[in-house]
């Protein structure tokens, strides 16, 4: 390939998507590729043409911008599984105090609030936008 070649993790930056999603690009043919290099160090290069055409062809997609919003969808989420946890440690210290002073018919009791509470749906954390 001439000097206008770009490794994968370069590739992947340009694009906005990990290395792996370039490697599927490259086994599908949405991307051209020559591997250089003896055995156990090969490279594998990509005309940087090929990956502007590809950016082009998918919206001319921002990767910083795309990177923001998996970040605040992180974040998002981050949010969502600590409510969760906080919600499952006050279920078990209510199941705690309902089992020891009543027996058999407390943790019954404790299993079925159990059920209860994983049937409501957690409320989604507000992220401005």
């Amino acid at each position: 390939m001439n000097d206008h070649t770009i490794t994968v993790a370069q590739a992947a930056e340009a694009l906005g998507v990990s290395e792996r999603t370039v490697w599927r690009y490259l086994r599908a043919g949405r991307l051209p590729s020559e591997t250089t290099g003896p055995a156990g160090a090969q490279r594998t290069l990509i005309p940087a043409a090929a990956v502007g055409d590809l950016r082009t062809a998918r919206g001319g997609a921002d990767g910083a911008a795309l990177r923001a919003e998996r970040d605040r969808l992180v974040a998002a989420l981050a949010a969502a599984q600590a409510e969760r946890d906080a919600l499952a440690r006050r279920v078990a210290v209510l199941q705690r105090s309902l089992v020891r002073p009543r027996g058999a018919l407390g943790a019954r009791a404790a299993g079925w609030a159990l059920v209860a509470l994983s049937r409501v749906p957690l409320a989604r954390p507000s992220v401005p936008r």
